[in-house]
Formats: C-alpha cells, structure tokens, sequence
C-alpha cells in the first residue's frame, strides 16, 4: 500500500522564502552594471555598492572584469565595501581607440569614469593581478593619499628588463595571426615596451602599505625568465617596511583562478587593517 504523508504547513518556511527573494533582490539593486563615456574610451563597469570604501580590481593583461566576478561577490558580502571591476579599453564590452592608447590615457579615463560614478574623493584598496599592478601603480602615484593599500597578484614589475623582453616577444608576433576578435591583444602586446618603460619611471609612493602575493610557478616557459619575475617582486618589497611578500603555495601565475579563497582572505585582513579605520 502506497502511503502519502502530509506534512503540517510550517509557517515559518513561506517567511524564509520571502526574505530570500527580498535579498535575492536587494543582491540584484545593489549591482550597477553600466557603460562610461570616458573619452576616448566607453568603459563597461560592474559595482557592487556598499557601506565601506571601494576596492578596485585591475585585471591581467587581456582579461576582463569577469576575472573578479567570484571574489567580488564575495568580498563585497564579508566587508560590505563597494566593489568596482571593470573592462580595460579593448576588452569585454569596453571600447578601444588606437590613436589614443597609452596606458597614462586609460588611467585617465577610469579617473573621469570614477569621478561621474561619484568615486572621485573616495579611499581606495586597489588590486592587481599580473598587467593590472601596471595599472595599479599608476593610479596609486596619481592618487597617493586616496589610495590606502595595494594588494599585488603575481604582478608584472616595470624594469629594464621587462621592457626589453616586451620587445622582443612582440617581435615573434605577426597581426595576420591575430583573428578580428583579438585585436585588441594585438595592441595591448604592440604598446607593452612602452607601457612598460612609462610606468618604470612612475614613483610607486613608499608611504602606501603593499601586500605581494607571488604565485609559487612563474608564467614563463625560460626558468631564467621566471626566476626574474620573482627576483624583481621580491625586490619591490625589500623596497621599504610597509610592504609584505606572501607566496601563494601550489599556485601557478593566475592566482585568482587557482586560490580564491587566498585572495579573499587576505583582502578581508588587508582592508580590515588599512581602510576601516579611516
């Protein structure tokens, strides 16, 4: 004999489904994902709005906002911090403008974004993996008293070296093997030399608190090469006291796809050290 048993009705489990789809809801209000005319660029952001100040992610060379997409969502719910990602020029839904590309111009146009965005005097944790320290440093020596730490992901370290193995790995490329949907990677590569001999020169200011976390497997096939890309990290934090190195065990140089949880934990201690106390 088949026996269907009826439960008594739980009141309380259409109250935990209506407060469910109310924060289901208010997860949803609280992401702007929005396009910016920031001359010469439109910028696609995605921003998670919150109580505490901002965190902006930078993401590796030829990668897009979607890198963060996992920790942002995150960190924003453990910190409640605004968290702002977006697409470089040339990558996901961003728009690129070849006459104009420098990266001093795509800072630029982030700060103009920020600024009508309503983040122009706002403090700020920056995050970088990779190309995106580039970017970060930047942005840090144009905003030095805004910016209240950094957190480097295995980053690339402005050098004379670096620019000279730009040039010469740009040489082995050819644009006819680049299909129209990575173009952009293309001009990214063409312009790294002098991207990257730009921000050498930058002044990365010594009183902003920097966290290094180095991936344990270097991104290159040539050992020497990747035993310089950890030289020169290691060397970047020796630099002064303020700055701590942290080597990511068992990861390779896409730190935030191989250690999520690393990187959220350390952002979650870093910020609580550095930006809830201003």
């Amino acid at each position: 004999m088949n026996v269907t048993l009826v439960l008594p009705v739980n009141p309380f489990k259409h109250l935990l489904l209506a407060v469910l789809v109310l924060v289901a809801l208010n997860a949803k209000a609280q992401l702007l994902d929005t396009l910016i005319d920031a001359g010469p660029y439109k910028l696609h952001f995605k921003i998670l709005k919150g109580r505490n100040p901002p965190i902006l992610f930078e993401s590796g060379g030829g990668m897009d906002a979607s890198q963060w997409d996992s920790i942002a969502t995150t960190v924003h719910r453990q910190l409640q911090a605004t968290v702002i990602t977006y697409d470089r020029a040339g990558f996901g839904k961003s728009s690129l403008d070849t006459t104009n590309y420098n990266i001093l111009q795509e800072v630029k146009s982030l700060e103009a974004a920020l600024e009508y965005l309503g983040y122009h005097d706002a403090n700020f944790l920056v995050v970088g993996h990779s190309l995106g320290g580039f970017y970060n440093r930047v942005f840090a020596a144009r905003h030095s008293k805004q910016v209240k730490g950094i957190i480097f992901l295995d980053p690339r370290i402005p050098s004379d070296e670096d620019r000279k193995f730009a040039r010469n790995y740009f040489q082995t490329l050819r644009r006819k093997d680049f299909e129209p949907g990575y173009m952009s990677l293309y001009y990214l590569l063409a312009n790294m030399e002098q991207m990257s001999d730009y921000v050498r020169q930058v002044p990365l200011p010594p009183s902003i608190p920097i966290l290094n976390i180095m991936a344990e497997a270097g991104p290159f096939t040539e050992a020497n090469e990747n035993e310089r890309f950890k030289t020169e990290q290691r060397n970047l934090v020796k630099a002064h006291r303020n700055r701590t190195l942290l080597v990511a065990k068992g990861s390779s140089h896409n730190i935030p796809y191989d250690k999520p949880g690393l990187v959220i934990e350390q952002i979650i201690d870093f910020y609580g050290r550095y930006l809830m106390k201003n």
